[in-house]
């Protein structure tokens, strides 16, 4: 993909995404608090009410990224039939996104008005996997994706079938699902680390859309990486700690469709273990944490997470967030080496 392209992507979200988040922190504050005052208070300093629903500005602005950089990247391609075929993908990606989101909206809804708990955990597992079951059909209809994963270490292709649609399928919910632990267990804010979730998933994308930029066969992936670090950037600007706007189970959920949409599209879903190293350990400390006090009932960490028992150590945000970016940037040199072996550079 163009570099120019890439460049009006990221700089026209940010720029509209900024905007945007000063607009909408009022509106969706006054669902919480009953009373709407557009003065935010001090950007550096919570005052008990900042609003959830992040993932509606988010999917605003990552729409308006998109559609910005596939007129540009029209213009500077000029092919009409292969911008026609991408555009029918990448309606069928802000669908699955949209819907997704729109669920974890609804939960938002619920905490903040106090209304309920709203649906059960499984319900809404169950709608995430047929959703992303809807996806992979489509995809592979489209030729975006492939029914044969890729092996590592020079062991082939397994040529999967029809079980390679749920299994596809479970794999994206699994990753929503470790993107939303990531952020915070159950959508609680005060178990989480202000920022991190965006920064950790803003990481994976940046470095997943350089992974792909070599090979002009993974344009779709990088669009949506660049279009998902561009909103997590917006994001950031006022979701960094202190947060003057939580990411919810809107934004969690909407990051972690996009994450799992980056790493089915690649066509080396396995290369998911390098780049989303942090979302695993994540997942890894809090299982690991349950099965212990389940069988001892002792706590085997100070924390429900890796990043909640990082914080009652003492560790700071910021001091986590930095960790838990590199930690990223550098599972990304094997997503980059698996990316390429599959692009058989190494097994010539």
């Amino acid at each position: 993909m163009d570099w120019k392209v890439q460049s009006v992507v990221m700089v026209t979200e940010l720029a509209v995404g900024i905007v945007m988040f000063r607009l909408f922190i009022p509106f969706f504050r006054r669902i919480k608090t009953g009373r709407l005052d557009l003065y935010i208070g001090d950007r550096f300093r919570k005052d008990g009410s900042e609003p959830k629903f992040a993932g509606v500005v988010m999917a605003i602005t990552a729409a308006v990224g998109l559609t910005v950089g596939l007129i540009a990247q029209n213009v500077v391609s000029q092919r009409s039939e292969d911008f026609t075929k991408d555009n029918s993908v990448y309606i069928v990606c802000a669908a699955a996104a949209l819907l997704v989101t729109s669920l974890g909206m609804l939960e938002d809804y619920n905490k903040e008005t106090k209304r309920g708990i709203g649906l059960k955990k499984r319900w809404i597992v169950f709608i995430e996997f047929v959703v992303c079951l809807g996806f992979s059909f489509i995809a592979k209809k489209y030729g975006v994706i492939d029914t044969k994963l890729l092996l590592p270490f020079h062991l082939g292709n397994i040529e999967l079938g029809f079980i390679f649609y749920p299994l596809t399928a479970v794999l994206m919910t699994v990753i929503i699902n470790l993107v939303q632990l990531h952020d915070c267990p159950g959508g609680v804010t005060e178990y989480g680390c202000d920022g991190s979730c965006g920064l950790t998933v803003m990481m994976f994308s940046l470095a997943a859309a350089f992974c792909c930029a070599p090979y002009k066969w993974l344009e779709i992936p990088q669009m949506l990486s660049l279009v998902t670090a561009g909103a997590c950037g917006a994001f950031l600007y006022w979701g960094i700690s202190p947060s003057k706007m939580y990411l919810g189970q809107s934004g969690s959920m909407l990051l972690g469709i996009m994450t799992a949409m980056i790493t089915v599209t690649t066509n080396v879903p396995l290369a998911f273990v390098c780049s989303g190293i942090v979302f695993i350990a994540d997942a890894v400390v809090t299982l690991t944490g349950h099965i212990v006090f389940r069988r001892t009932k002792r706590l085997l960490f100070r924390g429900l997470t890796l990043h909640g028992h990082l914080k009652n150590r003492g560790w700071g945000d910021y001091k986590i967030m930095i960790v838990f970016a590199i930690s990223t940037l550098v599972g990304a040199a094997g997503e980059f080496a698996y990316i390429s072996y599959g692009d058989s550079i190494f097994i010539r």
